[in-house]
């Protein structure tokens, strides 16, 4: 069970750190196309550039990033009551930025969305084994 808490955490730590070096990119270049926009409805850049695209002054994708090395450290741990309360609150979080992306930004990130997934697996595990 720990083993897939961590699989998981480095997983959504890859696509944060994704998510954060294309952000980089699109600033730093704005003619810059990332793979992932296909079109104004499938777009990560339109999301990750919108005014919820940081909290506090800080990037969603560092705080990403931040939350899963976060994640797969207790895990290696053993630290399972914050595992689980940890898994609640990106449940949480991830319901509001889905709604967010797609009735206010409205388009869909696949970045996004995979990372809301990785998020409901990791609350179903540890709901399973808490």
């Amino acid at each position: 069970m720990l083993s897939t808490i961590i699989f998981l955490s480095l997983l959504g730590f890859s696509l944060s750190f994704y998510a954060y070096i294309l952000e980089k990119k699109i600033k730093s270049n704005p003619t810059y196309k990332a793979v992932c926009d296909i079109s104004d409805t499938f777009s990560c850049s339109k999301p990750l550039l919108s005014e919820y695209g940081e909290i506090f002054g800080f990037s969603n994708s560092l705080l990403g990033m931040l939350f899963y090395a976060t994640m797969a450290i207790l895990a290696f741990l053993g630290r399972t009551n914050l595992l689980f309360y940890l898994s609640v609150a990106s449940l949480f979080a991830s319901a509001f930025l889905a709604y967010i992306l797609y009735f206010r930004i409205k388009t869909v990130c696949l970045i996004c969305t995979t990372i809301y997934g990785i998020n409901i697996l990791l609350f179903l595990v540890m709901y399973t084994y808490h």
